[in-house]
């Protein structure tokens, strides 16, 4: 190619950047896109863009770095095989799997093998199950290649996304086929009798409507027991999920969706031991957004369904106590917003909620409990640029949440359990300074709550040896945390460093659903309370840098320090030993011509997990030493719609001990993708 040529194409490119650009302004002043088209902006800015945080499209480095969005990109490099996978990765989050689909996601500390403090939201639809405060990782309907990116965001942020974000958020965003036609197979297998695949099928049919198909499966192996009497040989997941989308008029659009997912596999208990989990879920979503006079409004309401069947047999005390539990959770959700630009430099998001959830539970065929709770919530987010370098954002969130009282099934002379009625506030507040060459300046604080799981609120009940007794003083947990930011892009390695620090006081903090509860009475009575633990504190911070070469290999290396001060060291479950302080990441990308190779490494240090002693009834710790975990993924695009890969995961040792459960063995997995 001439040098006349290359001047003629960088104009050419020059012209239909600036046309895209001065489109894609025109469309996030009038409607804040109403529904944002990622991979246009993508292109457009070189970096991800989300609309999570405020309603209106913002750029990755307008965000606070507390705040870290993994792209489709990074995903398929990272040679992971599961979300958990993917944010193992990610600075601050701490990921302990315990088999093949089970893993327990945290974000900043307060690390525990379950009650998670972190809301998983799939395209804003929350996933995380507050029955018994947890996500089931392994049931979650969407496909690994079909994610265009997914959102991390560090502290606590219950003022834009409600109760149960006092942790932190995680929202996995899937592709739009109103805006991304991209259609493909994928089929893979390997070590342990691995087989799965993904199927995606998007088409646009016109401007005004477009359809999406994902199915995917996994079926293996388990990790080898050695010994325990307490997993399943084999373990499957199968999912499906389909979206319409489509526009009434150019400026009102709509969605519906429908998920379901079946699974089997060893659940570990908070409690310290695995039961055989059979799960079902469903889900049913529908949302309209039309941009009028008066904003962006969007109706937003579905309903999510999960059925669990738990079982196993424990041999403790020259005694079989069998274990044949199963409940049902449903949450309907309805929500309304409004995202109104009130003028250059003020932008204001309304918007109010209600939620209804019920869980049903059963032990051998004998009606349990059957309770259910009430919320509603109003919020507003405002965006304030101050100057063209200052911007202030301000959210407040309110919400109401009743529980009834309710009589026993199994007790029926113990008294009604207390009714609970909770009104809290949150907020979260950020100051963000473009100081130019020197960099970006960030400061925020913010105000989180955790509710206490459903189950938490039943009333008294008994079901084999065990008693579960209702607590009339519980209360939700609060979260107040203070933090400072900083990002400054690096010219000479074509990258970036971020800093983030931040501390954080929990008070009456909230333990894991079972384990932080629960004492034994001899000879044969357990009992479980929920409570409030007292005053946790946290503080810690991440470090982030990354780069490129002109050569086609791009790197990161990323350090995570959580410190946590846990007050009550009576309880079973002590959030000071189950976090690990620190943890190193490194890893790089390198495209030479057709073939990709890339590869993750991460370190982190101990910490305490726990164990069940069925002798005792009590729980043993069990110190997990540090240990590095290492990713690597090499691929060859034979031509534009075919890829062929190889993926290693835990490549460091043959059968790595991460908990007190399974020891993760090595992986070598095959794959084909195919688009059309």
């Amino acid at each position: 190619m001439t040098s006349r040529d290359q001047q003629r194409n960088a104009r050419h490119w020059r012209g239909s950047r600036l046309s895209l650009l001065v489109c894609l302004l025109g469309m996030a002043k009038t409607a804040h896109a109403q529904s944002i088209d990622y991979n246009s902006f993508e292109q457009l800015f070189g970096e991800p863009v989300t609309t999570s945080a405020t309603g209106k499209p913002q750029r990755a480095s307008e965000l606070s770095t507390d705040t870290q969005i993994v792209t489709s990109e990074q995903i398929e490099r990272s040679g992971a095989q599961s979300i958990p996978e993917v944010l193992r990765m990610v600075a601050g989050v701490n990921v302990r799997r315990y088999s093949m689909l089970g893993s327990n996601v945290s974000i900043r500390g307060n690390d525990a093998a379950g009650g998670s403090r972190t809301l998983v939201l799939i395209d804003g639809r929350q996933v995380y199950l507050d029955g018994y405060n947890y996500t089931d990782w392994g049931g979650l309907p969407v496909s690994l290649r079909d994610i265009r990116q997914i959102e991390v965001i560090r502290g606590p942020n219950s003022a834009v996304y409600g109760f149960d974000a006092s942790g932190g958020v995680i929202n996995i965003v899937t592709r739009d086929p109103l805006h991304e036609n991209r259609s493909y197979v994928h089929v893979e297998g390997g070590s342990q009798e691995d087989f799965g695949g993904e199927f995606v099928a998007s088409h646009k049919f016109s401007d005004a409507f477009a359809a999406k198909l994902s199915l995917n499966g996994v079926r293996s192996d388990e990790y080898a027991a050695r010994g325990r009497t307490d997993t399943v040989p084999r373990t499957y997941a199968l999912n499906a999920a389909l979206t319409l989308r489509g526009q009434i008029t150019p400026r009102t659009e709509w969605t519906l969706t429908g998920t379901i997912d079946r699974e089997q596999n060893p659940f570990w208990l908070d409690l310290g031991t695995y039961v055989t989990s059979s799960s079902l879920s469903k889900s049913l979503e529908g949302r309209i957004a039309s941009d009028t006079s008066w904003g962006l409004v969007e109706f937003r309401a579905y309903q999510n369904s999960f059925n669990s069947d738990i079982s196993n047999t424990i041999d403790a005390l020259n005694m079989s106590f069998p274990i044949a539990f199963s409940y049902n959770l449903e949450t309907t959700v309805a929500q309304l917003s409004d995202t109104i630009s009130l003028d250059s430099r003020n932008d204001l998001k309304l918007g109010v909620e209600y939620r209804y959830t019920t869980l049903d539970d059963q032990h051998a065929g004998t009606k349990l409990t059957s309770e259910y709770d009430m919320l509603a919530a109003g919020s507003a987010t405002w965006d304030y640029r101050i100057l063209p370098q200052l911007t202030m954002t301000n959210a407040v969130r309110l919400d109401t949440l009743y529980v009834p009282s309710l009589r026993s099934y199994t007790v029926p002379d113990q008294a009604a359990s207390h009714a609970h009625h909770y009104i809290e506030p949150s907020f979260n507040s950020r100051l963000r300074y473009d100081a130019g060459s020197l960099g970006v300046f960030g400061v925020n604080a913010a105000r989180g709550i955790q509710l206490p799981a459903l189950f938490d609120f039943s009333p008294d009940t008994a079901f084999g040896p065990a008693l579960a007794i209702n607590n009339p003083s519980l209360v939700p947990s609060t979260t107040i945390n203070v933090g400072i930011n900083y990002s400054h892009p690096i010219a000479a390695i074509d990258g970036s460093l971020t800093l983030a620090l931040y501390a954080q006081r929990t008070t009456n903090m909230l333990g894991t659903p079972f384990a932080s509860n629960f004492s034994f009475i001899p000879p044969t009575t357990l009992t479980m309370e929920p409570r409030n633990y007292g005053r946790v504190d946290d503080a810690g911070g991440e470090a982030h840098l990354n780069g490129k070469t002109d050569f086609g290999l791009s790197w990161d290396l990323a350090y995570a320090m959580t410190a946590v001060r846990d007050m009550d060291k009576a309880s079973m479950i002590n959030f000071q030993r189950q976090t690990p302080v620190n943890s190193v990441i490194g890893g790089f990308s390198w495209k030479i011509g057709p073939v990709e190779l890339s590869a993750h490494a991460r370190w982190q240090s101990h910490y305490q997990d726990v164990a069940a002693n069925f002798s005792t009834f009590q729980l043993d710790n069990v110190k997990i030493h540090d240990f590095v975990t290492v990713d690597a993924r090499a691929a060859w695009k034979i031509d534009k719609r075919f890829t062929l890969s190889l993926s290693g995961e835990q490549l460091g040792s043959s059968a790595l001990k991460e908990t007190s459960g399974l020891r993760i063995q090595r992986r070598l997995i095959g794959g084909l993708t195919a688009h059309f």
